[in-house]
């Protein structure tokens, strides 16, 4: 069975759990690139184990490990975003640029935000 799991801070991360996702609560970017690690390890293994197909991970670690995440995009499982936070200078944040992007390469087209 697959699962999804989140790692970031456990003030952003906890209330996933009442979702059933694996949650992670990481207090650096070490220990966050060491928990991704795991569960794209888990990803590797037997098929009928219980994998990560999704994992979010907080912009704020999205952004410290954004070259892990990217030498992990040539894989199918897990799947890798980041979990967007709001700008406070009312500009499209790096995780909403994120997902802007791979909603158009899904889409095909913008069906989200402009750019500010």
């Amino acid at each position: 069975m697959y699962k999804i799991g989140v790692i970031g801070d456990r003030a952003d991360v906890s209330g996933f759990i009442a979702l059933g996702y694996g949650v992670f609560d990481v207090s650096s970017a070490d220990e966050a690139r060491a928990v991704l690690k795991n569960l794209v390890k888990q990803g590797e293994g037997d098929e009928s184990a219980d994998r990560y197909a999704i994992v979010f991970i907080t912009e704020k670690y999205a952004t410290l490990l954004a070259d892990d995440i990217a030498h992990y995009t040539s894989r199918t499982l897990p799947a890798i975003t980041s979990l967007p936070e709001a700008a406070a200078d009312g500009k499209m944040s790096f995780g909403m640029k994120k997902l802007k992007s791979h909603v158009e390469k899904a889409v095909g087209a913008d069906i989200l935000f402009r750019d500010n």
